[in-house]
């Protein structure tokens, strides 16, 4: 039995490790969703003899990391008496280990004492993975009309390069210079995990090693379950709604309950909505990828590892939208559904952890452009990052923070003079949103304000993809909801149309401009409680506005000096909690514009299927 010291140096040792290989991925790639905005990472896997286990993990944006454990399992059974020194596997197919068909997960066995004992990953998000149209297809209906679909392929074999298959790969993408580039860049990063893994063998022994693992796994584990058991038994039950599945459908519904019975919790899904004919079905890989971001997030002192998982059992119900049969389409589910399912297990937390609890999901506000940049006479495909960083809420003794919450922290906004410099693009406005914070005693982070042009392209088209307008990511313990995302197209003239929920393969003129909200993540806490001061200091910096301060926070703020005046305060927060306890559901001065904005009366219409084009 490895003792508690030698286990910390081993995991500490591979949680570098883990770093090491993400940085030599992003150091290495030639895309920017990976050089500059980091949609990729890194984890390090051990396998028994019969089972996989996440070990260690770096840059791990949720989807990417929980999720590629099921990649690594699905590689060896894939392969099982057929694995060998020197393969290198990739795995997309959402159905067989992936989460969805961009996300490309390369695995390399690393073999000791002539087992597979450890398998080093990095997964990134690929800006094209071929089908009928550039960067997705929001018209799919099953898997197979989302783009190129293949289940555990070897890119090496015993250390030599299968060229059918990576020109097989090649063929079927619209950026095969970078694709190239890109998996070179993930297979750098496994190598050298494998090496810094073979590296501790050799210092610490095979032996130690394999005890140091299931150390730290068991150590996990305790520190889950401790923690469990001071939350008092019960069900917690939460909802969540989805605004649009693309195809018609609109209201889908995350339901969850939580039931703690000692050391244990298990999360039963039963009455979330049947699977959706549009993409945003999430396959059980994606599902309890964001049931452990949750938890993940609600316990961020226990390391985190297989071992963390085994005290939570989920109940999946099949053929829902939290739980998907083939073929139904999952592409968009990444970035749509799994909101609300961290979002509904954080909400469904409120009744026995509030004070750990706040947004840990993001909201979807996607949009993507192509054409041909007049530059260079080539293709390109943008995926447009820069317009939707805003989805940190507040916490208890914490406003919202930076861009993403902390569980997507690892990802960075790209920066918009190398966006200007890499593709033909030109910004007009980039900015937090007055009034754009959802209120609490500790705010959500500002709506954040984008108005992109394109620039120096022909040919230019655009999909636009858009979560969270009608129902945004919650508030928690009485904070109020974010204020909501929604897209101008043709903005600032006399046809500009609001798009609430999606707009595919539009045709975008160079003078064109399109505006975006992305509307924040909610707040925490009752916003009269809010310190009176520090609502004056968000006045000052320009984040509320004093007509903002009265509405949302009861704060009477001077527009001239920034001072508070206290007796009016006083008066308008007695007022305040008064009316609100009539009107519980009260909306804060952001949302109410966003409303405005968008049309409330189209709230809950069907969202119409266009033509195909």
């Amino acid at each position: 039995m490895t003792d508690a010291v030698t286990g910390e140096i081993v995991r500490n040792y591979l949680e570098s490790v883990a770093a090491e290989m993400v940085r030599t991925m992003v150091r290495t790639a030639v895309s920017p969703i990976f050089n500059e905005a980091h949609d990729c990472s890194a984890g390090v896997f051990g396998y028994d003899g019969e089972t996989v286990s996440l070990l260690a993990r770096a840059d791990a944006a949720p989807v990417h990391i929980y999720a590629a454990l099921s990649s690594a399992e699905a590689s060896l059974e894939f392969f099982q008496g057929d694995l060998h020194e020197g393969d290198v596997i990739i795995v997309c197919d959402p159905y067989y280990g992936g989460s969805h068909l961009p996300d490309y997960t390369v695995v390399t066995p690393i073999f000791i004492e002539g087992e597979p004992m450890f398998l080093p990953s990095v997964r990134g998000h690929m800006p094209d993975n071929g089908g009928p149209a550039p960067g997705g297809n929001m018209n799919a209906r099953d898997i197979w009309q989302e783009g190129f679909r293949f289940s555990p392929l070897k890119l090496y074999e015993r250390g030599e390069l299968r060229e059918d298959v990576w020109e097989w790969i090649l063929r079927n993408n619209r950026l095969p210079e970078n694709l190239r580039a890109d998996l070179d860049a993930q297979i750098g990063g496994c190598r050298v995990g494998a090496r810094r893994i073979r590296e501790l063998c050799d210092k610490y022994g095979v032996a130690t090693v394999r005890e140091a693992v299931d150390w730290l796994m068991g150590y996990s584990e305790h520190r889950f379950r401790e923690q469990i058991r001071r939350w008092p038994d019960g069900r917690y039950e939460a909802e969540s709604t989805l605004d649009s599945d693309f195809a018609g459908g609109v209201d889908l519904k995350v339901r969850v309950a939580l039931t703690i019975d000692g050391d244990s919790i298990e999360a039963d899904f039963t009455g979330s909505s049947p699977q959706s004919p549009g993409l945003v079905n999430s396959v059980p890989a994606n599902t309890l990828a964001f049931l452990y971001t949750a938890f993940s997030a609600l316990c961020p002192e226990i390391p985190i590892n297989s071992g963390f998982f085994r005290p939570l059992t989920p109940k999946l119900p099949e053929a829902s939208i939290v739980n998907p049969n083939p073929p139904a389409p999952v592409r968009a589910a990444t970035v749509t559904i799994v909101a609300d399912i961290g979002d509904v297990v954080m909400k469904a937390a409120e009744g026995f952890a509030a004070d750990r609890v706040g947004t840990c999901s993001i909201d979807l506000l996607g949009p993507w452009f192509w054409g041909t940049d007049r530059r260079n006479g080539r293709g390109y495909l943008h995926y447009e990052l820069g317009c939707t960083p805003t989805a940190a809420g507040g916490v208890y003794l914490a406003d919202g923070w930076g861009a993403w919450p902390a569980t997507f922290a690892s990802a960075d906004v790209p920066s918009i003079e190398m966006s200007e410099v890499q593709y033909p693009v030109l910004y007009r406005q980039a900015e937090y949103l007055t009034d754009g914070a959802a209120p609490g005693q500790w705010r959500g982070t500002p709506a954040w304000a984008t108005q992109r042009q394109a620039y120096g392209s022909d040919g230019t088209h655009h999909t636009i993809r858009v979560q969270g307008c009608y129902s945004p990511l919650h508030g928690f313990c009485g904070g109020r909801p974010a204020i909501g995302n929604y897209v101008v197209i043709r903005y600032g003239t006399p046809d500009e149309e609001v798009v609430p929920r999606w707009s595919d393969r539009e045709p975008c003129g160079e003078d064109e401009i399109v505006f975006f909200q992305s509307g924040g993540g909610g707040g925490w806490g009752d916003s009269l409680d809010r310190d009176a001061e520090m609502v004056a200091e968000d006045v000052r910096d320009g984040y509320v506005s004093p007509e903002g301060a009265r509405h949302d926070y009861g704060v009477c703020v001077d527009p001239v000096t920034g001072d508070v005046d206290e007796p009016a305060t006083a008066a308008e927060r007695a007022r305040l909690r008064e009316e609100r306890r009539e009107q519980p559901d009260w909306m804060s001065l952001g949302r109410l514009r966003t409303l405005e904005d968008v049309g409330a009366d189209a709230a809950h219409q069907a969202d119409p299927e266009p033509a195909a084009r």
